[in-house]
């Protein structure tokens, strides 16, 4: 399935023991709707507050009812703030994290004299002028191949449970209005 959501009032996407987290709330509707307890693997594990536009996610269910049916009443029940936008069949031993080839992000900053109040959940405000080109040249030392530990938030390489080598293909900035997008 791929979900969207507005992740201001969860703490990311992993479920957390006494908080609200957006795996907990898509298994709770998986066992409305299926009777089956399973567990949702997210293809990445977002940080309170963030949002997604098409996280895919992956779980095995004995449920009869086929994808169409199976997101449709999944939306029935899930809160208004998570969305089912597409639902398949996947392929024997798809799993959503490591099946994942690629990941995209989008990063949005409010570049302008004053905040905004329209959409500022999904903005970051910044009131000093940014230059996307200059923006563009520092960045592009970034793109390719590197390990990216330093941004990993552990002091020891021990503390880590997978690689933090990654490669960045793309990276781009630029202004629309007084928005800059990352």
């Amino acid at each position: 399935m791929t979900v969207q959501y507005d992740g201001t009032d969860y703490a990311g996407f992993q479920i957390q023991t006494g908080r609200r987290t957006i795996q907990e709330v898509l298994e709770s509707a998986l066992w409305q709707v299926t009777g089956d307890r399973t567990r949702v693997v997210g293809a990445g594990r977002t940080d309170s507050g963030v949002h997604a536009t098409g996280q895919v996610i992956s779980f095995v269910t004995r449920s009869s009812l086929g994808p169409f049916v199976l997101k449709r009443a999944m939306n029935a029940v899930l809160p208004d703030d998570v969305v089912i936008v597409d639902a398949a069949d996947a392929p024997a031993g798809f799993h959503a994290r490591f099946s994942a080839k690629s990941r995209a992000y989008r990063y949005t900053i409010w570049n302008g004299p004053q905040r905004t109040a329209i959409g500022r959940r999904y903005v970051y405000s910044w009131r000093a002028y940014l230059d996307a080109e200059a923006m563009n040249r520092a960045a592009a030392g970034l793109l390719g191949r590197h390990d990216f530990a330093s941004f990993a938030g552990t002091t020891h390489s021990s503390e880590r449970t997978s690689s933090t080598v990654r490669t960045l293909f793309r990276l781009h900035c630029w202004r629309e209005d007084e928005r800059v997008f990352v």
